[in-house]
């Protein structure tokens, strides 16, 4: 019935827009509105293949099943432009056979040679196994073809998904807590099961004189970022539950976990229970103890998880201090026993700091194992640069051994990429930087001084040897220049500096570190931009609008994402001198053209027929 009154209001509003607001207009046939639309989507797709040419871009790469159980595959492309604003663009949203590694690189060289895409720096991923052997295979394809940009053959190119990793270290770390959670949980969905309910709940609250304010929320089981929320909404009325167990005259509060648990899938679903236990609960106060400690651990990768998953910002620069913080705050778990036996509270917390930390080193090593580009990252950052990489170092123990060689080895890389970027940037005209042998960390940049002659030389000459000889001589590589020069102090929030207007300013006084950080500063260390698509892909995909071909889901997934995106700043051209002559030249033409229609203006014409009369122009 619904139905049929929805397709009735459509007729009628249809009928009265052509009959009184637009008598003129022709509704289009479905047909022609689909081609239409594919039309244009292909002409906004042959356009921004164009734009993105000259930029090199980092990708992001996620896998997704429809309810149309298909496989599809979405690709992201992210970039900064001449403006030092940074865009993402949903470039394929496309149909994937299966999820193995060599399947999977085949459809990215796909989807770059259909995109025309030839400088790609890094691809972001999530730690599947088979994400792994699809870059490695990628790679040595991109090597071996002349066509591809590659930076340092492609190296640090494959870059894990933090996001997913946090998720991973949480997950593993919440089994050891599983019943007080559990038990946490199950008090909060008495509470909002029902509007009865949910008013005993208040009155405990009054009486416990609690702020009324936010209340409590559910989770969802199978993500830990909701159950996260759900503790930390619980702790605040933490008495209230208290009190709700010691007013339960007629036991509905107990009676509640008196029956049966109920069991979820992986998408969080309730499905009928295979056993028959009782609910866990109610909450009692070594889960509250518990449940506190963790919620103080969660809030921290919680804080990582939505700071990399930012993708109209960078964030790779503050990636490594996200990593370091995350490692700190498992080893803070560990309780140092003191004289006489371990609660079972700290007994649990030290099981779970031990699986968590299992998991991180997996992945991480301890901050040994990450994308080196990461680090980059942090130095390009002018707040901390090389040294706080080093101050870093030191402060965990290092010997100052170690300390140098992981310094250089960081120095080493922004080097090896300052090689890459100076033969094509501006043209090349940095690599004419003449270097003085006086010593590898300090060196000027000057002709000979035999050049110099008569008293103005020699005043020259005797000042240039003061120079030499001090500590206050130019240095000439551009890096050193960049890591030497003074960090930039700021006083607000670390979210409060804005990298890429600094980039913007200050890019000038070193243009190939700026050109290095245009590009590894869009480096991202999540593929949350990625799964944002499906989100966009489950309403385009639902249940009512399952027969759509992939070719257009693709064309509405894509053409959503770049309407909505900011516009991308292009290169101006610079003016040459072939180019002021040209318009100088085309000034003078129409100057004398102007010059001679007024000449012609002034001489009138002789009345009747015959020649013209002669007039005297004075």
């Amino acid at each position: 019935m619904s139905c049929l009154l929805a397709l009735l209001r459509k007729k009628v509003l249809t009928g009265f827009v052509l009959e009184y607001v637009c008598p003129l207009f022709k509704v289009p046939s479905r047909r022609k509105l689909v081609r239409r639309f594919l039309s244009i989507y292909d002409a906004q797709k042959k356009e921004l293949s164009k734009i993105m040419k000259d930029y090199r871009v980092c990708l992001t790469m996620d896998t997704w099943t429809s309810v149309q159980n298909i496989n599809y595959m979405v690709l992201t492309a992210h970039f900064i432009d001449v403006d030092w604003k940074m865009h993402k663009r949903v470039i394929n949203f496309c149909v994937i056979q299966n999820h193995q590694g060599a399947t999977i690189g085949r459809l990215i060289e796909s989807c770059l040679l259909q995109w025309e895409i030839e400088k790609v720096l890094t691809i972001t991923v999530d730690n599947a196994s088979a994400n792994k052997s699809a870059l490695e295979w990628l790679r040595s394809k991109m090597n071996k073809c002349s066509s591809y940009k590659t930076v340092l053959g492609g190296k640090y190119m494959h870059v894990r998904c933090t996001a997913h990793i946090t998720n991973l270290i949480v997950g593993h770390g919440l089994k050891r807590l599983q019943k007080s959670v559990l038990a946490i949980r199950n008090a909060v969905k008495y509470v909002r099961s029902s509007p009865n309910r949910l008013d005993s709940f208040r009155k405990a609250v009054e009486k416990e004189k609690l702020p009324l304010t936010g209340l409590v929320c559910l989770d969802v089981p199978t993500r830990w970022n909701s159950t996260y929320l759900m503790l930390e909404a619980a702790l605040k009325f933490k008495k209230a539950f208290a009190r709700m167990k010691e007013d339960d005259v007629d036991e509905l509060y107990i009676g509640y976990f008196k029956e049966p648990e109920e069991e979820y899938d992986e998408e969080g679903n309730v499905i009928p229970s295979k056993n028959k236990r009782n609910r866990v609960g109610p909450s009692e106060e070594p889960d509250w103890d518990k449940a506190e400690i963790f919620v103080d651990l969660l809030r921290v990768f919680y804080d990582v998880t939505l700071r990399v998953s930012a993708s109209l910002h960078p964030i790779v620069h503050t990636t490594f201090h996200d990593v370091v913080t995350m490692e700190r705050n498992i080893e803070n778990l560990f309780i140092a026993p003191e004289m006489g036996p371990i609660s079972d509270t700290e007994n649990v917390l030290i099981d779970m700091a031990t699986n968590m930390r299992s998991k991180f080193l997996k992945y991480y090593g301890g901050f040994t194992d990450l994308n080196h580009l990461v680090i980059v990252g942090l130095v390009l950052d002018a707040r901390f640069k090389l040294r706080n990489y080093t101050h870093f170092l030191k402060e965990v123990g290092m010997d100052d051994v170690d300390v140098q060689s992981r310094t250089n080895e960081i120095r080493s890389l922004l080097m090896a990429l300052y090689d890459e970027y100076v033969p094509i940037v501006d043209g090349g005209r940095h690599m004419h930087r003449h270097q003085s042998p006086i010593s590898s960390g300090s060196t000027i940049t000057s002709r000979s001084s035999n050049t110099r002659v008569g008293v103005r030389g020699q005043l020259l000459n005797s000042w240039r040897k003061v120079v030499q000889e001090s500590e206050e001589a130019v240095t000439a590589h551009e890096v050193d220049q960049y890591l030497n020069a003074p960090l930039e102090f700021v006083e607000e929030e670390e979210d409060g500096f804005n990298i890429l207007c600094w980039w913007k300013i200050n890019g000038p006084k070193f243009p190939v570190v700026a050109a290095i950080a245009r590009d590894v500063l869009v480096v991202q260390t999540s593929t949350v931009a990625s799964e944002s698509a499906f989100s966009t892909g489950g309403r385009v995909i639902d249940a009512f609008r399952s027969s759509l071909t992939p070719k257009t889901v693709e064309a509405l997934i894509c053409m959503q994402n770049w309407l909505l995106g900011d516009d991308i700043a292009q290169e101006v051209e610079e003016p040459t001198i072939e180019n002021t002559e040209f318009y100088e030249q085309a000034e003078k033409d129409h100057e004398s053209t102007a010059s001679s229609r007024n000449t012609r203006s002034t001489i009138p014409k002789a009345k009747g027929k015959g020649k013209a009369a002669v007039v005297n122009v004075d």
